[in-house]
């Protein structure tokens, strides 16, 4: 089965699980922008994390599709949450939540998407801490970028874990609690899928400085104009190359001058699968574990 099909088929789970939460949230409006962000489907890589890890420990993808649900819950919230921070106005050719309905009520939203993961995690109550602990390393990361935190490898790789791989820790750890996995299977899940999430971030760093906007669905150069920390840009002002040249190029431009960063991000990035991969090393072989190793491939070669 190819990803990209894998990835369909796990959304569709998580889909339904996710539409019933919308009968009873008051007031309209309300309700209407939270259906707008759940309506907002990126590729649902975490969710297919949680059914996989829950089926490499012995579960099944059905018996997962609650906790996928939590988790993507989670991550909508941190979508809209980012959207207001950098005031960005579109993701994937929509306008974002607070282009639509105003700051207050997306942040309201963000509120309301992080309940609902609650309420559907807790369904099984030994979910809630590795959601929380999700909820506050994302809101570290936050902060860590708005003062200008990273600025060297390690500090970079601290961030991106607090950025994303946290959340994608999460969901390993999740879908392997719900499919029975022992103490040391759900540390291990655990700890792919951070260096996964961290990769995936490295990869979006890349694509940030090689893709045209049309292709990514928002805006290209976002990290360089905003001043985040992105580790092709520290290691191309390491290297020499000012802030200014970079920001004075186009795509095309940029890709070529910092080529040689966007060689070491990538090698970085790989790096960070093989450690991924060591992690499930003592996992029984089986369908969900061939795909856990393919969905790390696909997160570090992904176009978008």
């Amino acid at each position: 089965m190819e990803m990209e099909q894998l990835l369909t088929e796990r959304a569709g789970l998580v889909d339904s699980e996710m539409m019933g939460l919308l009968l009873d949230i008051k007031p309209p409006e309300l309700a209407a922008a939270v259906a707008y962000a759940i309506a907002s489907k990126g590729k649902r890589i975490r969710p297919a994390l949680v059914t996989l890890a829950c089926e490499s420990v012995g579960g099944t993808a059905e018996g997962a599709s609650f906790a996928a649900a939590s988790i993507e819950l989670i991550h909508s919230s941190s979508l809209v949450l980012d959207h207001v921070i950098d005031k960005s106005e579109k993701r994937r050719g929509r306008d974002t939540i607070h282009k639509k309905w105003g700051v207050d009520m997306a942040l309201l939203t963000v509120q309301i998407l992080a309940a609902l993961s609650l309420k559907i995690a807790s369904r099984d109550p030994r979910l809630i801490h590795a959601i929380a602990d999700s909820l506050y390393y994302m809101g570290e990361g936050e902060a860590m970028e708005l003062v200008d935190f990273a600025r060297d490898k390690q500090s970079y790789i601290e961030l991106a874990f607090r950025k994303t791989g946290s959340l994608f820790g999460s969901a390993a750890e999740v879908g392997s609690l719900v499919g029975g996995g022992d103490e040391k299977q759900i540390k291990n899940l655990s700890k792919f899928g951070s260096h996964i999430g961290i990769a995936f971030q490295i990869r979006d760093d890349i694509l940030d400085c090689i893709s045209r906007e049309e292709d990514l669905g928002k805006p290209v150069k976002k990290d360089l104009f905003m001043g985040r920390p992105s580790i092709v840009v520290l290691d191309a002002l390491k290297s020499g190359i000012s802030l200014e040249r970079m920001m004075k190029c186009n795509n095309g431009e940029l890709m070529h001058l910092v080529s040689d960063s966007i060689d070491y991000a990538q090698e970085v990035a790989r790096e960070e699968l093989d450690h991924a991969k060591s992690q499930i090393e003592t996992l029984d072989e089986s369908f969900a574990k061939r795909k856990l190793i393919e969905l790390g491939e696909y997160i570090i070669t992904r176009s978008k």
